[in-house]
């Protein structure tokens, strides 16, 4: 018995200088200053007054893209450029090919005679006149022209795959730059808006024509890589 009791005194002898320097709050039974304080409506000057410390972090406003695509200074005055387009949807369509026309001539310099074009029914036949093009080797670029709203059927993606699959072989094949000029939207306001003033992916669609030519033309040896059109050509 007697030795249970020194066990005890000398256990408590060394838990209490614990005591002393362990949080209160921490001890069972027994509450600290501030958590008595504050469960009697007092606040503690130890315990800041203003907002709360774990605020929700603030995000930062998404920046909107800027849509469209830089491009180097180009001179297509000696390219010669094909463009396919579509008679259906034309009232898209036709603002879509005058946006590309505008970008080879008003912006890269490309002469109005040195524009070929072709009108074919419907996106279905747009990579086989794109072809006949093509293998003329009498253009430098191709821009097949269509517009594709989605159905309550699955014609919409079967014409859509396709086509865009079949030109994007085509350019592959030939070595002719082609371009993807098939906008496949939802509902006829998105294409309005694809074609339309400053987002006009026409005018896109023209530059890259010019830019993608004269890449090839560089490769193949016609013109230096400054610009000037070499007298022999390699093929």
């Amino acid at each position: 018995m007697f030795a249970k009791t020194a066990f005890g005194i000398a256990l408590l002898s060394v838990i209490a200088p614990c005591d002393a320097f362990a949080p209160s709050s921490l001890i069972p039974g027994r509450l600290s200053s501030h958590s008595a304080a504050l469960t009697h409506g007092a606040r503690s000057s130890a315990f800041p007054t203003g907002p709360s410390l774990r605020t929700t972090p603030t995000l930062a406003s998404p920046q909107m893209a800027t849509k469209g695509i830089d491009f180097p200074a180009l001179d297509g005055k000696e390219t010669r450029v094909g463009i396919v387009y579509t008679r259906w949807n034309a009232e898209v369509v036709d603002k879509l090919r005058d946006g590309s026309k505008k970008g080879l001539t008003d912006i890269c310099g490309v002469q109005a005679d040195n524009i070929v074009e072709f009108e074919v029914p419907g996106a279905w036949e747009l990579p086989v006149a794109a072809r006949y093009m093509a293998l003329t080797q009498k253009v430098d670029a191709v821009i097949a022209i269509g517009v594709l709203v989605k159905g309550e059927t699955d014609h919409y993606d079967m014409i859509k795959d396709a086509a865009c699959s079949a030109l994007m072989t085509l350019q592959l094949e030939t070595g002719i730059p082609v371009l993807n000029g098939i906008l496949g939207c939802h509902d006829m306001s998105q294409a309005e808006a694809r074609a339309t003033g400053d987002n006009n992916h026409g005018v896109w669609w023209g530059q890259t024509a010019v830019e993608m030519a004269l890449l090839r033309a560089t490769q193949m040896g016609k013109v230096s890589a400054d610009g000037e059109v070499k007298k022999k050509v390699m093929f």
